[in-house]
This record gives structure tokens, sequence and C-alpha cells, in this order.
């Protein structure tokens, strides 16, 4: 049986739980997703040595690489395009060990390239790396596109209606009573799909969720992600003693618990 990783972000802190998904908010403003893809992000990074023979002849420079992400997140293929062949070897030994978070469509991870260059400069001792990553379908920069996040990693929203107020998910988060965990799909566990979903709850004066909108995510989480949310409770959420109508944002993650 497959359950959801999750966590649930409260006060600037995130508590990651095995097999269940909770919710986390934050606020923003206005747009709409169109097409869910993440970027990759490197979460393992090997620094290049400086070479000793150019580090004693006092040579510097810059080596300009291209590489694959392979869809598990390993390098492969990398390739110099640039440099001085004496710092080739350190550079290309230190990217193939990179390891990634790759790109993924809707939630399934696939390939996608990077640009890096490293520049070897005897005054810090330590090259510097810059990366540029290519993912298909996503503008230059790696930045991911349409799937309803700003630059900052904070997810647009519209303005909350008239006579209801926005309240920090981290806010909301501590008023929960009751949660429903959702359903991890069936369908996504043989091709190992994984994503957050986020989604803009307004919440009536009674605690009870009477509209859920989704900001971004896969497609494939979503109704899941909707239909359990409907059912959460809330404490009445007071101003000057007395309830009223506020809207928050929720973030669910989906991803297939260990066999």
């Amino acid at each position: 049986m497959k359950a959801i990783c999750s966590w649930l972000v409260a006060a600037g802190m995130v508590g990651a739980v095995s097999g269940l998904p909770s919710g986390w908010g934050q606020d923003a403003a206005a747009a709409k997703p169109a097409t869910n893809v993440a970027a990759a992000r490197p979460i393992k990074r090997v620094d290049p040595v400086y070479p000793g023979t150019a580090r004693a002849q006092y040579v510097q420079g810059t080596v300009e690489l291209t590489a694959t992400v392979a869809a598990d997140g390993a390098v492969k293929d990398v390739k110099v395009t640039s440099g001085n062949p004496i710092f080739t070897k350190a550079a290309t030994d230190a990217i193939a060990q990179w390891k990634y978070e790759p790109y993924r469509v809707e939630g399934v991870a696939a390939e996608s390239s990077t640009t890096i260059s490293v520049d070897f400069v005897l005054a810090s001792g330590v090259p510097h790396i810059t990366e540029e990553v290519h993912d298909p379908g996503l503008p230059a920069g790696g930045m991911a596109g349409g799937n309803g996040m700003g630059a900052a990693g904070k997810p647009h929203l519209p303005p909350p209606p008239a006579g209801v107020l926005r309240i920090s998910g981290r806010v909301m988060a501590g008023q929960l009573e009751k949660r429903v965990e959702p359903v991890y799909p069936a369908d996504s566990v043989a091709v190992d799909a994984r994503g957050d979903v986020v989604l803009l709850a307004t919440i009536a004066k009674t605690g009870e969720v009477n509209d859920v909108q989704v900001v971004s995510g896969p497609d494939r989480f979503r109704d899941a992600a909707m239909e359990a949310v409907k059912q959460w409770r809330y404490k009445p959420y007071l101003v000057e003693g007395e309830p009223v109508d506020v809207q928050t944002t929720i973030a669910l993650n989906f991803s297939p618990s260990p066999r």
C-alpha cells in the first residue's frame, strides 16, 4: 500500500513525516498555472580540486562544460566545451559526482541538461562554479514556467473575495482541528511520480472549508488534494472576538513511500 510523504510548515519550521501529506501556506500576488514542471536542482555538489601543477605554475583559467542530468538525478555525458586542458580533468571528475533532484513534468522525472562554468582562481583557492540548467520546456535559466510559482518560489495568488481576509497558512495551520490525508493515486506508483500541490482554500466563519482552488501542482495529484482539503475543519478565525471568513494557502507534498 503506497502512502504519501508530507510535511507541515508552521512557524517557519518544516517537519518531514514519511507516509502522510499535510499543509503549509504562504501569501503572494496574482496569476494562474498552465503546465506543471519542476526545474532540476543540485542536491549534491562536489567542488573540483585545484590542480597542483597549475597552482605551482600560477595558472588560472575557466572551464566550460555541458552535462546531461538523467531521470534518476545522476550526471552523465559530461563534456568540456572550452578551457585550459590543465583544469579539464579536475572539473569533469567533480561534476560527474554531482546529484540532482531531477526535472519533472506533471510529477514524472525526465532528462535535462545543464551548462556549468568552473573558474579556477588562485586568490580564492577554491574554484568558483556557476550553472545554468536547461530543462526541456523551461525558459533559459532553469526557472519553472507555468507552475503557478513566482521567482522566489512563492505561489501567485489572486486577490481574496470582498470581505474575506487573507491569512498566512502558518497561522491557519495552528487553527486546524481535523485533517483528512490525501490518497496517493495508484496509477502514479509505477512512474514514481511526486510533487507539490498548492491550494487556495476559503474557510467559513464556522471553520468549514467552503471553496478550494488549485494554485499549482501536477494534474495527477490535484483531485486527491482538493478532495481531502474539502473535508478539513478549522477553529473559527476571530477578529475582535467575532468569527470571520478567511482565505489561506495549503501545500501538500505527494511522494510514494519506500517499499
